[in-house]
């Protein structure tokens, strides 16, 4: 399912129930690594998944309690995955449904549109 920089911004307000998630690294996400993007962090509410800690050295999933780990906390409400743009949300959206989890967005957009107006908030540091 896609969706688009309204609903990840009505979740990011608390104004509909949801969690964001970022796929990108911990540094891309905190706003501390160097970026492509016109500004620095993660939209504010969300949590970290980095992508590519989903997989082991070969490539493969991790087991679904490695990958997910405590990061949702049993939390039952549907699920936005954004990143920088796309990609490795939707690696993410992938490893959260091997599991049989199906509340899951992809905001496509991600940090690539996000971040292009200034008006909307960022959350550095978190």
């Amino acid at each position: 399912m896609w969706t688009g920089i309204e609903a990840a911004g009505v979740v990011s307000r608390g104004e509909r129930p949801g969690t964001l998630m970022c796929a990108l690294p911990p540094g891309d996400f905190n706003g501390s690594a160097p970026t492509r993007y016109s500004r620095r962090g993660d939209i504010p509410g969300s949590l970290s998944l980095p992508g590519r800690g989903l997989l082991d050295g070969t490539g493969w999933f991790l087991p679904a309690a490695e990958r997910v780990g405590t990061v949702l906390n049993g939390d039952e409400s549907p699920v936005i995955l954004y990143c920088g743009g796309g990609i490795s949300a939707a690696g993410t959206a992938l490893a959260l449904t091997l599991p049989g989890r199906q509340d899951i967005a992809l905001y496509d957009g991600s940090d690539e549109e996000w971040c292009q107006d200034s008006s909307r908030a960022l959350a550095a540091g978190t």
